[in-house]
């Protein structure tokens, strides 16, 4: 992880204000972050034993979180045994927002020293061989959003923030969650994850497009998020669940009953991978292995 004296960033000090915030409530020292996407609350909240609880809204800079499905609220405590700082929902340029409110999640995070972040999404299945309620590794990104999420940070010498997206989701943690899959037995898909703006459902054409593109699942989020992250100095776990297939009409509701088909499937996932991604401590923080 880049100390904070080499990060990039917008230039604004909001993520440090919101720490702050944090910190005035909660010596936790989160060892990962975890984003929580629509509907997917029950996958983390019975397993998370939380110290404390903050609104979005009361943290600098963070917006009112508007989608249904989203809780907007951090949480600090203890998932599976290791120090994490919980984000019950996310922002998204559909809402309205610019990419400094998008990505103020994992720049909190950084300023929290979280080593790692995992993302989690309720995505569109693109390919033929993934189904509603199954999980997607995500392996690679395209980014269709119309914008980068680091357009305007610069590293503190004043340069512009020219960052390897070569290896975005990290490929030892990619390898814990296969090994927890095996053993667990759930049926996971891999594959590239397409962001795309939203509000809007895919027509058939953009359907076919992204197909063609290489994409195997389509979502209005986690991207920026996970450039972010890179850019931090953050080590990127991505997983989606499939709530809709190719070729079904869309609609949030749905796309909620989807979720709620992945979250058993997501939660075996997560107690089996969080011990495992982190080491022993040192110097009393947790390590990412």
């Amino acid at each position: 992880m880049r100390a904070p004296s080499s990060r990039p960033g917008p230039g604004d000090t909001l993520a440090a204000e919101a720490s702050a915030r944090v910190r005035e409530r909660s010596s936790l020292e989160p060892a990962l972050a975890v984003v929580v996407g629509s509907g997917l609350r029950a996958a983390v909240e019975e397993d998370l034993e939380p110290e404390r609880h903050f609104s979005y809204e009361t943290l600098p800079g963070f917006p009112r979180s508007t989608v249904p499905g989203h809780a907007g609220r951090l949480v600090m405590g203890t998932l599976h045994g290791v120090p994490a700082a919980v984000f019950f929902g996310r922002f998204h340029l559909y809402e309205g927002h610019g990419m400094g409110a998008v990505t103020l999640i994992p720049r909190l995070a950084a300023e929290l020293r979280a080593a790692t972040l995992v993302l989690t999404n309720a995505a569109g299945g693109l390919d033929p061989a993934l189904r509603r309620g199954q999980l997607m590794l995500i392996e690679d990104h395209i980014n269709l959003l119309g914008a980068n999420p680091l357009a305007g940070w610069r590293f503190p010498d004043g340069t512009p923030a020219f960052v390897d997206l070569s290896a975005v989701y990290d490929r030892e943690l990619r390898a814990h969650v296969q090994d927890v899959v095996g053993e667990a037995g759930v049926d996971l898909g891999r594959g590239v994850y397409a962001a795309v703006p939203g509000p809007t459902f895919e027509t058939a054409a953009e359907t076919e497009f992204l197909r063609r593109i290489g994409a195997h699942a389509v979502g209005m989020s986690t991207v920026p998020e996970a450039v972010a992250g890179v850019a931090l100095g953050m080590r990127i776990l991505g997983v989606s669940c499939i709530t809709n297939v190719a070729g079904e009409p869309g609609a949030h509701e749905d796309v909620l009953a989807g979720a709620a088909e992945a979250v058993g499937a997501l939660r075996d996932v997560l107690g089996g991978v969080v011990p495992r991604m982190m080491g022993e401590t040192r110097e009393g923080r947790w390590i990412a292995t």
